[in-house]
């Protein structure tokens, strides 16, 4: 008597499937934690903001020692200095504004408004008083000359990722609504939904 096998299709996933799927839930766990902790997003905003000035505050400084004898240039020191100290000071008041399990702390939350403000306000003073400063030199192409031209599109960088950070960090109540609304639940499929046709009990 012959043996019939049943020879039963390979449901084994492909690479590519795994990958797209393992890439899914990634995402998935990600928008989860955004559920979780919106401010991340503004924080993060905040934290490239701060890194970026860091990495350009070689050039700035060394534009306001050049200019340091200028008549244009009498608060360029000091407002590097306060944007400087409030660049760190802003991400530890964030940090306070949403302590875990606890409302947000409105006080610092403010104080990190007042923060981004105080540093648009000391870059706009240094560019202005900068710019003065490279327009009132006889000398074009002099040290001098090319160490302010070489900071002035840093500082405006500055500026640009400041401003973002203060949207970001305003329209944050906005956008976390609208991430809490995105479905993160996971659907679990029942074996005997992808049954197809009967199954014979039947001896021989």
């Amino acid at each position: 008597m012959e043996e019939v096998k049943n020879i039963q299709p390979d449901n084994t996933p492909s690479k590519g499937a795994k990958f797209a799927a393992a890439l899914k839930e990634w995402g998935r766990k990600r928008i989860v934690a955004l559920k979780v902790k919106p401010q991340t997003i503004p924080l993060a905003v905040m934290v490239i903001t701060t890194v970026y000035f860091m990495l350009v505050l070689f050039s700035v400084s060394k534009a306001v020692q050049y200019a340091a004898n200028d008549t244009h240039t009498s608060a360029t020191g000091i407002c590097v200095f306060i944007t400087t100290l409030l660049s760190l000071l802003y991400l530890v008041s964030f940090l306070n504004a949403f302590p875990k399990r606890k409302k947000p702390n409105v006080f610092f939350i403010v104080l990190v408004g007042v923060m981004i403000a105080g540093q648009l306000a000391c870059d706009l003073v240094y560019y202005i008083q900068m710019n003065a400063c490279i327009n009132g030199l006889q000398l074009s192409g002099s040290p001098m000359d090319i160490a302010c031209r070489a900071a002035q599109p840093y500082v405006i960088g500055h500026i640009v990722l400041l401003a973002l950070s203060a949207i970001v960090f305003a329209l944050l109540p906005v956008y976390a609504k609208l991430i809490r609304k995105i479905d993160t639940s996971v659907k679990l499929e029942s074996a005997t939904e992808n049954m197809n046709g009967k199954i014979d009990i039947q001896e021989d």
